[in-house]
């Protein structure tokens, strides 16, 4: 019985859409008797990555986010301003941490006392409250990023396409208070270490990304399947780490023989 990591954006779905063939590959998965988690760095809450899923027809499975690895990561913190999702900030303080929306403050007012500033998936970014967060991380809070992604894959009017990703607002924020971050999402040892001690040892990582689904799959120890229905492309191979196995999708992956 294999453990499945699997990641959500660009695999089981790209923007609002499924990939065609995901859910009945989950099924075949859970069917022959192995174990399936998935793994995003989209710093939304789990319970909001399960709802989508659900409503996608995808069986009901373990759901572990970046938003996870930085609860980890705050451990302690007497105030967390989070420049991010809604839903983020509500997995934060569910999780028993003081967090702070950015957004819910005075326009350009002061933080205060900030420990952490953590930065995540944002769908609209607003240039004065990345200068609130950046004012706060120079003020002395510790920079927390849920992930750095470059790009995250979506659907458009055109086709598939490529949005900046959460990567590019941390960058955003960098620039402008003159620290780098600490990155607690894929592959990054905070989440390979929640997703371990939640669910134990894992068989094969699945993903889109050779830079952080590879890299998860090295820091697991685990076989990592590529799948080009995100943002790696048949023109982009060979990539490094070295894929166990290179696939359209994940049904096709999920029917390559371990």
């Amino acid at each position: 019985m294999a453990l499945w990591a699997i990641d959500l954006d660009g695999v089981i779905w790209r923007g609002p859409d499924p990939v065609p063939g995901s859910p009945e590959a989950v099924e075949a998965l859970l069917a022959r008797g192995d174990r399936v988690v998935f793994c995003t760095n989209h710093a939304m809450s789990p319970d909001s990555k399960l709802a989508h899923l659900r409503a996608m027809g995808v069986p009901d499975c373990p759901v572990v986010t970046s938003g996870d690895a930085v609860v980890s990561a705050c451990a302690g913190a007497a105030s967390v301003l989070v420049l991010g999702d809604p839903t983020l900030v509500a997995h934060l303080r569910s999780s028993g941490l003081p967090a702070t929306d950015v957004r819910d403050l005075p326009d350009g007012a002061p933080a205060g006392s900030v420990d952490a500033v953590v930065v995540g998936a944002l769908e609209d970014w607003n240039r004065s409250r990345i200068g609130m967060a950046a004012d706060a991380i120079r003020s002395g809070a510790r920079f927390l990023a849920t992930n750095d992604d470059a790009t995250y894959p979506t659907t458009g009017p055109a086709g598939p396409r490529l949005l900046p990703g959460n990567g590019a607002l941390v960058a955003a924020v960098a620039t402008a208070s003159g620290r780098l971050p600490e990155v607690t999402g894929k592959p990054h040892p905070p989440m390979a270490a929640v997703i371990v001690e939640r669910h134990g040892p894992v068989d094969v990582v699945v993903g889109d990304k050779p830079e952080t689904d590879g890299g998860l799959a090295v820091a697991l120890g685990a076989r990592f399947g590529l799948v080009l229905s995100g943002v790696t492309a048949a023109e982009d191979l060979p990539v490094r780490p070295e894929p166990w196995a290179v696939a359209d999708d994940l049904a096709a992956l999920v029917a390559s023989p371990l």
